[in-house]
């Protein structure tokens, strides 16, 4: 889902980006996920492999690039699956996001209580911190 036009000038060809570096055979090394856009004016930029993200520079790439692999990973889903899904499933969503959040305060508190039994331990010992 590459870029196909940037500025309102068309995409003419897409590669894989060849990194800077070699393997330890010496051979060149490619970044799929960044992609090298020659468009038809001759220019040169970089652009995403998963959505239209694109930049003069290749390093600015890489970085967006976990835009996307929070999405794979789980770790985040996307907006449009979220507006998908039954009623219920987000009810249940929201049933563990308040007990994680229930548990997190009690572990805050239990984590303060403890740091100021610390603090008078050492404050009794003389070993101010």
């Amino acid at each position: 889902m590459t870029a196909t036009e940037v500025d309102g000038v068309a995409v003419v060809a897409d590669t894989p980006h060849v990194a800077p570096f070699t393997d330890r055979s010496g051979q060149p090394v490619y970044q799929p996920q960044t992609r090298v856009l020659t468009l038809a004016d001759g220019s040169t930029v970089y652009g995403c492999a998963h959505c239209d993200y694109t930049s003069e520079n290749p390093r600015s790439i890489r970085p967006h690039l976990g835009k996307h692999n929070r999405r794979r990973n789980g770790l985040r889903p996307a907006k449009d699956a979220v507006l998908d899904m039954p009623l219920t499933d987000l009810m249940d969503r929201l049933a563990k996001l308040d007990a994680i959040l229930e548990e997190r305060e009690q572990w805050k508190a239990r984590a303060l209580q403890a740091e100021r039994r610390l603090r008078q331990l050492r404050d009794a010992l003389g070993m101010r911190a």
